[in-house]
């Protein structure tokens, strides 16, 4: 009898050594934060503490949002591959829990998020950013982020397998990844948005999942915004883990 725990740990370590042996996955989880960091600290940081916000203290939660999703992406990339190789067509014929090889892709794309989210919480730190709110709610911070990290992983790795080849997989995830990033509070608040657009703004995932983490910093109702926060991510795992078991069994 095949265990989706046990199944997902194995196909969970193969996808590690995979990126571990992929320097460019290495470096993009590090560099690629920090860069991102750091520009948008040295462009918006006067614009936004002019208008009274505390730049230093929001901007490190919105970067790790977005490296959540930068790791995410790869899932599409990876599964694309493993399609195309032929890998998904040999694991169909396995009895191992048909929900495994996602959910083992996705921990693959986690240990990258979290080499991601250590590196920014350092960076953070170092620059001023305080868990006002107190150091006891830092494992939240950190399981909040890992674990849409994991929901957004199964959804993207969704998209790999209708993808015709890794790069078109990448250029496909794209397409969400930006407008949820963008239309978002990561970089600017719900009220500095058309009105149009503010309810979709203020309700979807990237906005739950940035507002519980600066809330669990000391910026905002934490009870709120964490519940909204993993309802979202555990809904993008349910739902997603549920097709890509289903698409599994049609992979070719």
């Amino acid at each position: 009898m095949s265990s989706l725990a046990a199944d997902s740990a194995l196909l969970g370590a193969r996808a590690i050594t995979k990126t571990s042996r992929n320097p460019a996955s290495i470096m993009g989880a590090i560099l690629f934060p920090l860069l991102f960091f750091a520009l948008f600290n040295v462009t918006m940081r006067r614009i936004m503490d002019a208008q009274g916000f505390d730049y230093v203290q929001l901007l490190p939660s919105a970067i790790v949002v977005q490296a959540m999703l930068f790791a995410a992406i790869s899932s599409a990339y990876y599964v694309a591959e493993d399609r195309l190789n032929g890998v998904l067509q040999r694991l169909r014929s396995l009895p191992i829990h048909r929900g495994a090889p996602m959910l083992g892709r996705a921990i693959g794309d986690v240990v990258r998020a979290a080499v991601s989210l250590v590196v920014l919480l350092v960076v953070g730190v170092a620059t001023g950013m305080r868990f006002e709110a107190g150091i006891i709610w830092l494992p939240a911070y950190i399981g909040v982020a890992l674990l849409f990290a994991v929901g957004t992983a199964l959804a993207m790795g969704l998209l790999g397998y209708i993808a015709g080849s890794p790069d078109n997989a990448v250029s496909i995830a794209t397409i969400p990844y930006l407008p949820l990033l963008m239309l978002s509070t990561a970089f600017v608040p719900v009220e500095d948005f058309p009105g149009w657009l503010q309810p979709f703004v203020e309700w979807q995932p990237v906005t739950a999942v940035i507002d519980a983490l600066r809330a669990l910093t000391g910026d905002g109702d934490i009870t709120s915004t964490v519940a909204a926060s993993v309802a979202w991510s555990v809904g993008l795992l349910v739902v997603c883990g549920y097709l890509g078991a289903r698409m599994l069994r049609r992979a070719a």
